[in-house]
């Protein structure tokens, strides 16, 4: 991203065994479905201050504008549905291959339950 500072990208694929049409419906999400905040990242982390500017879906984030406010704002994806799909499609071949063996999770990922909570970074002022 142009004046965006310093980008990494990284591909991390998870096989997710999908051994029936129930797993498939519960993994099977459109980006109509999926929601997210808008959250001014000037504000709001700096000074550790609670705010949304309002919620959207992930197929208005991706449609290249959203409305805040009552003005229209660009927007770009940090992902990429084809590199995402080139991903899959190695780690199938792995596991086909017997590359990647499937096995037991090693651990769990925490629930939203779990009481595991963020610590939010101090601002450093500048010397």
């Amino acid at each position: 991203l142009t004046g965006y500072g310093a980008s990494l990208m990284i591909g991390l694929g998870i096989p997710i065994p999908i051994l029936d049409e129930d797993m498939a419906m519960f993994t099977a999400v459109k980006d109509e479905d999926i929601y997210t905040q808008i959250i001014d990242y000037s504000q709001s982390y700096p000074n550790l201050e609670a705010g949304s500017l309002g919620r959207v879906n992930y197929k208005q984030l991706r449609s290249g504008t959203i409305e805040v406010k009552g003005k229209k704002v660009p927007t770009a994806s940090l992902s990429s549905y084809p590199r995402a799909r080139k991903i899959a499609n190695i780690l199938k071949e792995w596991i086909k291959q017997g590359k990647f063996l499937l096995a037991e999770p090693a651990q769990l990922i925490p629930s939203a339950d779990s009481g595991l909570t963020f610590k939010l970074l101090k601002e450093r002022p500048l010397k």
